[in-house]
């Protein structure tokens, strides 16, 4: 019998690591080729050669196309096996490092074995001045069902090792038998390692964060991961670190600027019939393409972007928020909801937040202030971000801003910050804006535990009776930003 636990712990990454950034880095050559490889074909078919001879060229050229295709998915499923079994096996390490802390922290002691050896949980003896406590009962009883606690979980771990293990042993296993047939690379064949790539990729991608919901979980997880660990999973997996509440502001904005790109190309490959096919639209990638027109634009205070959403993962249009300063370390976070947010609206809003953020920054000098804003990157009338039909929630009706005022809650560095929200006042109570200011620390909770909404009519401190680009309107909004109503 193989033991896991031993094995995880004498694994050493850099082999695998290289051979990974190897691959990554042949992948990224063959793409090259491809691309000169369609230039070369679309030359050809500009020329004035033409007839039976040329017909044929284009359809042997277009065979030959699909086949580098295919090669080129096939190139790109070992890169993903290999990284989602180093990203697995380097998270893996860390709860295993945790255990053995949390161990010694407890009074217990694993004791290690190697593949061939299973590995014993034992209880400490008391230190000096407790020597009594062995023989308490109580103690006793207290002591071993942490050791039988422990071991299950020392169990389980080297269960999920090997679930790693069957998986990607399945994985190349299937790789392999496609290569070695004669160049046989058929969709059937690739369609068929993407299952076992896609369970284990959502394999790993389970074991990135603390269970839904928990922003305190995520930050805890964050924190426990030692930094060489964090910059890899950032790298590999920008899309799920960008999405996680808890971490700070400016790790979620690192992601996810890597992310954006990769998103866009991945449905842009969709709609061109090269690549996976995404449930996505045009619309949609217009939508990215505005947001990444925005983040190139260099401002002052800096844009962070804290979310951006996945078309593919919600039924309504695409959303993002974008923060100008560290809301981390903001005394006064104001968060902007838009009135008719659109893709062709990204500029503008973006533009009023801004406005905001510096606007209450000179208003009170003393405390740091940051701004967020719920860009839409559809088209207008996102059910998600319009007026609220419930008296509860003054402002607006989506968890959108719930959750990343509990995300912010965990991520910020002091005491005492307040968010206050601002938005149109929703149809029936009025015109012009509201504002509703709120400790930040009422948001510090988990959203599956969700009972009662922070934003409450109490509130709101303040409405305005015309838009932002009204001066007395923004006037009175700054000033109950930085607590002057």
């Amino acid at each position: 019998m193989v033991y896991y636990w031993g094995m995880l712990r004498a694994a050493d990454l850099g082999g695998l690591r290289a051979m990974t950034n190897a691959v990554s880095t042949f992948e990224g050559h063959f793409k090259t080729r491809i691309t000169e490889w369609q230039k070369m074909q679309r030359d050809l078919a500009s020329c004035s050669w033409h007839g039976p001879a040329s017909d044929s060229t284009d359809t042997a050229l277009q065979e030959r196309t699909n086949q580098l295709f295919l090669v080129d998915q096939s190139i790109e499923d070992l890169r993903v096996v290999l990284t989602d079994a180093m990203d697995t096996l380097l998270l893996l390490q860390a709860r295993q490092k945790a255990l053995i802390e949390n161990a010694a922290a407890s009074g217990l002691r694993i004791a290690e074995g190697d593949e061939n050896t299973a590995p014993v949980v034992e209880i400490l003896p008391p230190g000096k001045g407790d020597e009594a406590a062995r023989h308490d009962p109580e103690w006793v009883k207290a002591m071993e069902a942490a050791r039988d606690k422990l071991a299950k979980a020392v169990d389980d771990l080297g269960g999920e090792v090997k679930t790693m293990d069957d998986t990607v042993t399945a994985a190349l296993g299937r790789l392999d038998n496609t290569y070695l047939s004669a160049g046989d690379f058929t969709p059937e064949r690739l369609a068929d390692v993407q299952k076992d790539i896609d369970r284990l990729d959502k394999d790993t991608n389970l074991k990135i964060g603390a269970p839904p919901g928990s922003a305190g979980g995520n930050r805890q997880w964050w924190d426990s991961l030692p930094e060489s660990t964090r910059q890899q999973l950032l790298h590999d997996h920008p899309g799920q670190i960008g999405g996680l509440g808890g971490l700070p502001a400016q790790t979620r904005d690192e992601a996810n600027r890597l992310y954006l790109p990769q998103l866009r190309d991945q449905i842009a490959q969709s709609l061109a019939g090269t690549g996976p096919r995404v449930q996505a639209s045009q619309t949609d990638l217009d939508g990215l393409d505005a947001l990444q027109k925005q983040l190139d634009t260099v401002t002052h205070p800096p844009q962070l972007l804290l979310r951006v959403d996945t078309p593919m993962n919600q039924p309504g249009p695409p959303a993002a928020v974008i923060a100008y300063g560290n809301p981390d370390t903001a005394t006064n976070i104001a968060a902007y909801v838009p009135p008719n947010p659109a893709a062709g609206t990204v500029a503008g809003d973006a533009a009023t937040a801004r406005a905001l953020a510096v606007a209450a920054g000179k208003a009170d000098p003393t405390k740091t202030t940051a701004s967020l804003v719920a860009l839409s990157l559809g088209p207008a009338g996102d059910p998600g971000l319009t007026p609220s039909s419930r008296p509860g929630r003054p402002l607006r009706e989506s968890s959108t801003a719930v959750g990343m005022f509990s995300s912010l809650a965990e991520s910020h560095q002091g005491n005492g910050a307040t968010v206050s929200e601002i938005s149109a006042v929703p149809e029936g109570q009025g015109s012009g804006y509201a504002v509703a200011r709120t400790p930040l620390d009422k948001y510090r909770w988990n959203l599956s535990d969700l009972k009662e909404d922070p934003c409450t009519p109490d509130a709101v401190v303040a409405r305005t009776p015309g838009g932002l680009d009204d001066p007395s309107s923004h006037h009175a909004v700054v000033n109950a930003i930085i607590g002057r109503r």
